[in-house]
């Protein structure tokens, strides 16, 4: 992890210098398009060959023997069999965290409304629901049980009836967590088939797999690369990039906490990033410290050892002054451990989740707090919140005029119609009032 001492004046115009640690956050916010040409080249043959594009794919990348896209489909046997695996303990989490997201969402949905204007039109919103959705579930490094309530709920509660569920498998299975928590939400329909190739059926359809209007859910960076190429041919959720997590904390919060929560995004994979703010050097060298002693206790040591290279702690001179930098990084994750967290937060305007004091450490957020843990990154969060119900939703304006209202808009109308040279738009309303 790199340790910048910034002795430079921060505010809010600081987009366009030159300074070291500016430029290494400006680096860590590039997005990975390496695999672009490769995933192109799986999308189109996804889209010509169809099933058996997915199931040769699929073999490859997954070391599957499927024959037919069937291989490839869980049955109510195996989603049986699987219960039987997962821990009691396990399985009460689960069944906790649906509740809590449950209960969050619940308080998200929005209401229609209609109102009559002063010339007697009326005017309102109406929100229907997307048809049919497609949740992507990782299982590459990790597999994310608690990925899949954190997608699917917010999509129930807004009120989809239809969603497939496709996971990438390991030799042909699945982590059985994953599949008792699609149990829990009632799906059914689960695919063994990761990577472009889940992107690209999803989103053309094939002989054996119906298109979706929608697709959400994190991936790898074929995964990202795959809804970037497609955005806009299906609905997709964000472009996730790689984890990460920053860090305000002042001398009032403990070291080997600080560390030990930067560790738990950095754990996720190679490309994942931690910053760490604060307003003492001392304090960032214990921070550091910590950091060492702990990475090198844990499971996945090699992978945070890779991670902590695009990592940073930068020590500022008032911890106030924190969330220049943190506007700037735009934290998927951002927690603040601070004496005066809650004046700090008030700054904060671009962040996907914010983690407020020395007791919410972000794995909070990931398993049971309630909101999804599906949320922007790459600096996305600039123009991007995180998956809710609202990403489920579509929003559908009404206008109805009555014959006395439509008079009252009629000239207004016509006189831009004309002005932009629109005939057809002026002679509509002409010809109701001739």
């Amino acid at each position: 992890m790199k340790k910048f001492i910034i002795t430079e004046k921060l505010c809010d115009n600081l987009k366009n210098s030159n300074f070291l640690w500016l430029t290494f956050i400006k680096n860590s916010q590039k997005n990975d398009e390496k695999n672009l040409q490769i995933v192109q080249e799986i999308i189109k043959d996804v889209q010509s060959r169809g099933d058996q594009s997915i199931i040769e794919l699929t073999n490859k990348f997954d070391k599957t023997n499927a024959t037919k896209i069937a291989d490839l489909i869980i049955s109510k046997k195996e989603i049986f069999e699987s219960e039987k695996k997962v821990d009691k303990a396990v399985k009460e989490a689960l069944k906790f965290a649906k509740k809590r997201i449950e209960t969050y969402h619940k308080k998200q949905l929005p209401k229609d409304f209609s109102f009559k204007d002063s010339t007697g039109t009326t005017l309102g919103n109406i929100w229907k629901p997307i048809q049919r959705i497609g949740v992507y579930v990782p299982g590459g490094t990790a597999s994310y049980p608690s990925s899949v309530l954190m997608s699917v709920i917010p999509a129930q509660i807004a009120g989809v009836k239809d969603i497939c569920l496709f996971a990438p498998s390991n030799n042909g299975e699945i982590n059985p967590a994953v599949l008792y928590a699609s149990k829990l939400c009632g799906i059914n329909s689960i695919y063994k088939i990761g990577g472009a190739q889940a992107i690209a059926g999803m989103c053309f359809g094939t002989k054996s797999i119906a298109s979706v209007d929608k697709i959400v859910g994190p991936g790898n960076a074929f995964v990202a690369n795959a809804k970037k190429i497609l955005y806009g041919t299906v609905g997709i959720d964000m472009i996730a990039g790689p984890t990460d997590i920053t860090i305000i904390a002042d001398t009032t919060a403990n070291p080997s906490w600080i560390a030990v929560d930067a560790l738990s995004q950095l754990e996720h994979g190679n490309d994942s990033k931690a910053f760490i703010i604060c307003d003492n050097a001392e304090f960032a060298d214990k921070i550091i410290a910590e950091i060492e002693i702990y990475s090198k206790k844990l499971p996945r040591k090699k992978i945070i050892e890779q991670s902590l290279k695009n990592s940073a702690i930068f020590v500022i001179k008032n911890i106030d002054e924190a969330h220049f930098i943190s506007n700037i990084i735009a934290p998927e994750h951002l927690e603040i451990c601070t004496k005066n967290s809650q004046k700090i937060m008030k700054k904060i305007n671009n962040a996907g989740a914010i983690f407020l004091g020395n007791y919410t450490p972000e794995a909070i957020g990931d398993y049971v707090a309630g909101p999804s843990h599906t949320l922007p990154t790459s600096a996305s969060a600039r123009f991007a919140s995180g998956l809710s119900v609202y990403d489920f939703l579509k929003r559908i304006s009404l206008i109805s005029c009555t014959k006395k209202s439509f008079f009252n808009l009629s000239t207004p109308t016509a006189v831009l119609a004309k002005c932009e040279g629109l005939n057809a738009h002026q002679l509509s309303i002409d010809i109701r009032k001739s």
